[in-house]
């Protein structure tokens, strides 16, 4: 199936520090994609935000799939929010203003259908590389159970509303607010050009896979 376009690194405690030294302003975006429907979710932080969208996909440099994951893909939910310095097992990202404390509502994947680095495609709005991700079957109906629950906090205004994103343990950006399940089983993390250079993206897929 065709992955669709967008619309979530450095070196603070439990970041990744990103595969190229070029960085760019402004936020990462984590773009989730769900098959029916186009809603622009929530912006926070930096600007990272969900999007659910219906779209068409582009050619892809580097791909694999189906793969076992060399390190754990893992949404996690938001406990609380500080202030930093970060203490107490709170994470951070380069640039971000506040501490994340994670909760226990997660979802750890190891197996992916298919992983992707593609291209820049400007004219569906993607001007950097992005990284495409299809979760499996088992792991999709979980994920919009976490969605789900997210959307719920969100609704009630709690921190649990704002679902992290981190490989091998590492925060990949700031939280993103989620404002309705996502069933769809595709995400795709897309961020500004500077930063998500081909060498970025086919960087972090290497990192997931071992590839």
């Amino acid at each position: 199936m065709g992955h669709p376009p967008p619309a979530p690194y450095g070196p603070p405690p439990g970041a990744l520090p990103p595969p190229s030294p070029t960085r760019g302003r402004g936020p990462l975006v984590i773009v989730l994609v769900a098959v029916t429907a186009v809603v622009l979710v929530a912006v926070c932080g930096l600007g990272a935000y969900l999007v659910l969208r219906e779209d068409g996909g582009s050619s892809a440099a580097a791909s694999s799939g189906p793969v076992d994951l060399r390190v754990p893909l893992t949404f996690q939910l938001v406990a609380s929010v500080s202030a930093p310095p970060c203490a107490g097992g709170a994470v951070t990202v380069t640039g971000a203003s506040e501490c994340y404390t994670l909760g226990p509502d997660a979802l750890a994947v190891r197996r992916l259908e298919k992983v992707e680095a593609v291209p820049p495609d400007p004219a569906r709005g993607s001007p950097g590389w992005s990284v495409a991700l299809t979760l499996t079957s088992a792991d999709a109906p979980r994920f919009a159970e976490l969605t789900r629950g997210a959307a719920a906090a969100f609704a009630a205004r709690e921190p649990g509303g704002r679902m992290a994103m981190l490989v091998g343990g590492a925060l990949v950006s700031e939280p993103a607010q989620v404002m309705q399940a996502i069933t769809g089983g595709e995400v795709e993390i897309n961020g500004p050009a500077a930063t998500f250079t081909r060498a970025y993206a086919e960087g972090l897929v290497r990192r997931m896979t071992g590839r």
